[in-house]
């Protein structure tokens, strides 16, 4: 790990804020796109896939927010107490997204028709990065309790 100056540092931190707030604009145009093919067109496929990608853009546009905010005003505080409270509930989510996995896999084995199986695929990817999150957030919880709940 390079070591750095605290100046270093700062100068480095207002390069990333810049290009998060540059990130979030970007966002925000494929929001509006998004928008704007939705009221074009009639056609279900091309408007369900642009609700699922402009969703996805609030959904970043938030997550950047969260971080930028984190630099800039509250800092980044998790708790063993936060922890404490969804704990149990951990891996209970992550065994429903491996079934979610296991269900898809199984339906894109037996799908023959080339868009449904684009848009099961699709799915499969967001359940694979569902249990992804909530696994790190298991991982957290270990890492910041220091043990087994």
């Amino acid at each position: 790990m390079e070591i750095m100056t605290a100046k270093e540092r700062a100068k480095q931190d207002r390069a990333l804020l810049s290009l998060l707030k540059k990130w979030q604009v970007i966002e925000g145009k494929t929001i509006e796109s998004c928008e704007t093919i939705l009221k074009k067109s009639r056609n279900p496929i091309i408007k369900t896939l642009s609700r699922a990608i402009k969703n996805d853009s609030e959904k970043h546009k938030s997550i950047l927010q969260l971080v930028i905010d984190g630099m800039t005003k509250t800092g980044y505080v998790l708790s063993p107490d936060d922890l404490a409270d969804v704990a149990s509930l951990l891996g209970k989510h992550i065994a429903l997204e491996q079934k979610s996995i296991d269900v898809a896999n199984q339906a894109i084995g037996i799908s023959r028709d080339t868009i449904t199986t684009q848009m099961l695929k699709l799915i499969l990817e967001d359940e694979k990065k569902h249990k992804k999150m909530a696994q790190q957030m298991n991982d957290l919880k270990f890492a910041i309790t220091g043990k087994i709940t």
